[in-house]
């Protein structure tokens, strides 16, 4: 089978079980020293405190509120995959990262302005798609991050946290415009972004896929994971496109419907990767140590 067609095929149908991995899949992770940790939360307590120094100059605590609203069922599935990592929990300081490098990407993307029309605006969600692609592949090919990056059950958790900056900026972005500051708009704008972070996480899931089935980083036969990836994204955005003309409860409704099929891939591939990991040995402890 070649890699593409494996590509699609995983989307829907489970792989035979990973019996033998390379020999990456074990690798002790080398994240640079503490220090890395210690610019990391330091980095993050000043956002914190300058989004609050914000919001009280500004008066944005509505926004807040929604906001925060609009995030839980994200910050929901982003913990749910966490916590599933359980034999080899991922280095938190790498997750937050991945979370800022999402919001970084969300700042940026208004700034690349495409000529209007539906072509350009499908152009743009691919282009965001591929940017994507490139960090996950840029923590896989890492020396340092890349050893971190095991297995498929890692990529899909790298995956959530960078889906999970870009709609948590983007939202902040799309809220402090003013246009979404009623309940019906806040529901519609948190159904139909919440599912995009299944992209990325599907993306990273398949980079792990060929580093523990394969080899480390070929450029080509990632590439095929994320085409199979990214023909999923646009799908999606289409039907949205379409569900856009409907009536609110019946936009919703079908949002949801076709939001949760999405949402299953991803799922699905989760427990997968699961499964491999007990078949390695990682439930009774064989799992290689992450730094925190």
């Amino acid at each position: 089978m070649s890699l593409l067609s494996e590509a699609f095929t995983t989307l829907f149908k489970k792989p035979p079980p990973i019996v033998k991995p390379t020999a990456e899949v074990l690798a002790l992770g080398q994240l640079p020293p503490v220090k890395f940790s210690v610019v990391a939360v330091a980095g993050g307590v000043l956002a914190a405190v300058l989004l609050a120094v914000g919001l009280v100059v500004e008066g944005l605590f509505q926004i807040l509120g929604y906001l925060s609203l609009s995030l839980i069922p994200v910050a929901g599935l982003l913990l749910w995959a966490v916590r599933t990592d359980k034999y080899e929990p991922e280095p938190k300081t790498l997750i937050l990262m991945l979370v800022g490098f999402g919001g970084v990407v969300a700042a940026v993307n208004p700034a690349t302005r495409l000529p209007p029309g539906i072509l350009f605006y499908f152009l743009g969600v691919g282009l965001v798609e591929f940017v994507f692609f490139l960090i996950l592949y840029g923590l896989d090919a890492n020396r340092f991050t890349g050893r971190e990056f095991n297995d498929h059950l890692d990529g899909a958790v790298y995956g959530l946290a960078l889906g999970t900056g870009f709609v948590a900026f983007s939202n902040y972005l799309t809220l402090q415009a003013g246009t979404y500051l009623n309940p019906q708009a806040i529901t519609v704008m948190t159904l139909d972004r919440f599912f995009t972070i299944v992209f990325p996480a599907l993306t990273g899931w398949w980079i792990g896929y060929v580093r523990a089935k394969y080899v480390s980083v070929k450029f080509g036969g990632l590439f095929t994971g994320f085409a199979a990836v990214l023909v999923l994204r646009l799908v999606y955005e289409g039907l949205l496109t379409y569900f856009a003309t409907l009536d609110i409860i019946l936009r919703l409704a079908a949002t949801t419907v076709v939001g949760l099929l999405f949402l299953t891939i991803l799922v699905r591939r989760v427990l997968w990767a699961l499964e491999d990991e007990r078949l390695w040995g990682y439930a009774s402890g064989l799992a290689p140590v992450e730094r925190k």
